[in-house]
């Protein structure tokens, strides 16, 4: 049974394909792929070219073929902290019911789902709780549901990422998925098996230091090419750790690591989400090591070192202009996350016997008549 290779595997919500990227390095085979979007339908016909890529609506598919996994990262907005964060009133809320009904129709083995950490919380973790008990006794078997928020840097991501993963195992099979331990994080005395956080400066150290056409400028605006928003709290991540979390809106993208550092220059919180922050004339990696580069005119990371950080293979090139692969690269799975998830299950490492209470509880007593 395990481990798994070429295991006969769906895409839902497919994006430019970072799910499938690592779907694919763990041993899964992407037969069957489905995105609205354009662009990134134009990607994914790019780096699948013996996938079945069908571009559009994913209520507009009536069939899907048979497999043995479905992966997939159903939108998203509305459960963001970053958006308005009222999913009763987003129509993309319930697109969970898509990747259901694809569960129900097709009746995999596994199925692995992504999503952002804030759906774990939003109003009492109603709308989570509300996807496990669908998925949980969905199609002739039903499914054994793991769910945890993971944070990306924690397994060798050079990002601060934290993504919520629900994990189903077909209950006919008796199994359950566990998730994998992080492997990377600050080290202590009850830690001493932890990596150090990767560092997204080593990453993107050999690109060019100012990739014209490749990140967000405002050439002709009189304030430069900062606005008064993004000057409202620190941008930049330190050389040696993890970015700060890779987005999709390219005026919102991080500073590169090798520009100055930033100071908050004053603060009023108490009156709104008031702050200034502003450039210093400190390198702080270059006061570790003066051989770094650096970059006197601050600028954002370009979309080719949100690739790297995002663990993007080095000549991954999303189709569109420079907007869309922002959007893109933002909005993806981070390949090696991915990965490192589902690969702990088709090796069948993160796979465990399932036991309920009742075979729990049995087995404790059975233990005590033979003492």
């Amino acid at each position: 049974m395990f481990p798994y290779k070429d295991i006969k595997t769906i895409s839902l919500f497919s994006g430019c394909g970072g799910m499938d990227i690592g779907a694919e390095e763990a041993g899964a085979n992407i037969i069957y792929a489905n995105e609205i979007d354009a662009d990134a339908s134009a990607t994914l016909r790019k780096y699948f070219q013996n996938s079945d890529i069908v571009e559009g609506s994913v209520s507009d598919i009536k069939s899907f073929p048979s497999a043995e996994l479905l992966i997939g990262g159903y939108p998203c907005q509305s459960f963001s902290m970053g958006g308005n964060r009222n999913p009763a009133a987003d129509a993309r809320t319930k697109l969970y019911l898509q990747f259901a009904r694809c569960l129900d129709q097709v009746n995999p083995l596994f199925f692995i789902a992504e999503n952002v950490s804030g759906l774990q919380k939003l109003q009492g973790g109603s709308f989570l709780q509300e996807q496990i008990r669908v998925f949980k006794d969905i199609g002739e078997h039903g499914y054994r549901i793991t769910a945890q928020v993971v944070d990306a840097k924690e397994y060798g991501v050079p990002q601060t990422r934290k993504r919520l993963f629900i994990v189903g195992v077909r209950k006919d099979l008796g199994l359950v998925y566990d998730f994998p331990t992080p492997t990377h994080g600050k080290l202590s005395k009850k830690t001493p098996h932890l990596l150090p956080y990767a560092s997204h400066g080593e990453v993107i150290k050999d690109l060019p230091l100012w990739p014209t056409g490749e990140f967000y400028e405002r050439p002709h605006d009189p304030t430069g090419h900062m606005s008064w928003y993004y000057m409202s709290r620190n941008r930049k991540g330190d050389w040696f750790g993890p970015s700060y979390t890779i987005c999709a809106n390219w005026r919102h993208t991080t500073l590169h690591p090798g520009c100055r550092t930033m100071t908050l220059t004053w603060s009023n919180l108490a009156d709104g989400f008031k702050q200034r922050w502003d450039f210093s004339d400190r390198y702080e990696h270059l006061e570790v090591d003066p051989a770094l580069p650096f970059i006197e005119e601050p600028r954002r990371l370009s979309w080719r070192e949100c690739a790297r950080i995002q663990t993007f293979p080095k000549d991954f090139e999303p189709e569109g202009k420079t907007e869309s692969k922002f959007s893109q690269i933002g909005n993806a799975v981070p390949p090696m996350l991915a990965k490192i998830m589902i690969g702990h299950l088709l090796s069948g490492r993160g796979i465990k016997p399932y036991e309920d209470k009742k075979q729990i509880v049995q087995k404790q007593l059975t233990f005590w008549d033979n003492v």
